[in-house]
């Protein structure tokens, strides 16, 4: 059985409600502190530390079948990514169920912009970051990285087939050179793709640094200074508007991605209690369905709103937020929506993921 990262796992799930508090915006509330203003660049990690699993899982394994491979990755991102797509279509009959009926409007009229009809095909294709005359923001949003993941691991596979023993040589290639685009501001390939692909083949590279260097044994104590160190980093890089700072991410990504699968420290060992566990296991569907949870919530504060004649679901500079009246309240919302999310994400893991990841081996007659 392949090793498991504990610590890697369970950063999974960190970084997956530290974007949910990304998206949440409550007045005068933790979601205004800059770290998690900044937390939209934890998609990176989760990309880096993607091609790190990938190639400690696929990179060296012989006689790798695509028909295999790429049905066990279809089915554990597929089943859940369409039943969430097909939720937001549904919140499109809704708004336009009530704009019909009763004249009220959402954020938008129904069926325009990201939730617009001819967005929906290439969402069901995960096509939607890939090209220019697509909304990689369309319905559910933060699926757009799913349509990159997806597909780089085709590409992955590719450089498996295509390069053989220099398959390593082509990852770190694939990285530096769309490393050095992104520094030049290149638009030869749409900005999310940039982003996946640098990230993802830099973290199956630092897999395989991990494999030349993983013998060394690390103190405790300096194992947990080191620990300290890069998640200060990282916190400080993620709260602070820095130039480039996309570019210092992505490399900065690697090493933690690179240091923690030592699990060395006290952090790690922390990290390895049940609770992180879990979050780390229920991060994708935490990742998937608090939009449409979000939407939810704005949506009866829009209502109340209108019923009321108060400013609960007020613009400002250009973002929906939630003022409930007072910082505690809006706080106490916050960590209601965090709940209510985990809450929803644990079913979907359960009757959705499994469930789906257990379709895919029936479909391809494995035990």
């Amino acid at each position: 059985m392949a090793r498991r990262f504990e610590a890697l796992d369970a950063f999974r799930g960190l970084c997956a409600l530290s974007v949910v508090l990304f998206h949440v915006r409550a007045v005068g509330s933790v979601t205004e502190l800059p770290f998690f203003r900044g937390s939209e660049l934890f998609v990176e990690f989760f990309f880096a530390l993607s091609g790190f699993v990938l190639a400690h899982s696929y990179g060296f394994r012989d006689n790798l079948r695509f028909k295999s491979y790429i049905a066990s990755r279809f089915f554990r991102l597929y089943p859940l990514y369409v039943c969430m797509l097909m939720v937001f279509i549904g919140l499109e009959v809704v708004k336009y169920i009530a704009y019909k009926t009763i004249g009220f409007s959402f954020n938008t009229l129904p069926f325009t912009g990201h939730g617009s009809l001819s967005e929906i095909l290439p969402n069901l294709l995960m096509v939607q970051s890939w090209t220019a005359f697509t909304d990689p923001l369309s319905f559910n949003y933060p699926s757009w990285s799913i349509s990159i993941e997806f597909y780089l691991y085709v590409l992955l596979f590719l450089t498996l087939h295509l390069f053989g023993r220099y398959k390593v040589w082509s990852w770190l290639t694939i990285a530096v050179i769309v490393l050095g685009l992104m520094g030049n501001n290149s638009t030869l390939l749409q900005p999310y793709v940039f982003n996946g692909l640098s990230c993802f083949f830099g973290g199956a590279f630092t897999y395989v640094v991990f494999t030349k260097v993983k013998h060394i044994s690390i103190p405790f104590i300096a194992g947990s200074v080191i620990e300290v160190a890069l998640l200060s980093t990282v916190a400080y890089l993620v709260s602070n508007e820095i130039a480039d700072r996309y570019i210092y991410a992505t490399l900065l990504f690697y090493l933690v991605v690179l240091f923690f699968a030592f699990e060395s420290g006290a952090i790690s060992k922390l990290l390895n209690r049940s609770v992180f566990q879990a979050l780390g296991k229920w991060s994708y569907s935490i990742y998937l369905t608090h939009a449409a949870i979000l939407f939810m919530v704005t949506s009866v504060a829009l209502v109340g709103q209108k019923v009321l004649g108060k400013a609960i679901a007020p613009m400002i500079e250009g973002a929906r937020f939630i003022d409930l009246g007072s910082a505690f309240y809006n706080n106490v919302l916050v960590v209601s929506v965090l709940l209510l999310v985990i809450l929803v994400s644990k079913t979907t893991y359960k009757y959705i993921e499994l469930k789906g990841q257990a379709l895919g081996k029936q479909v391809m007659g494995f035990k």
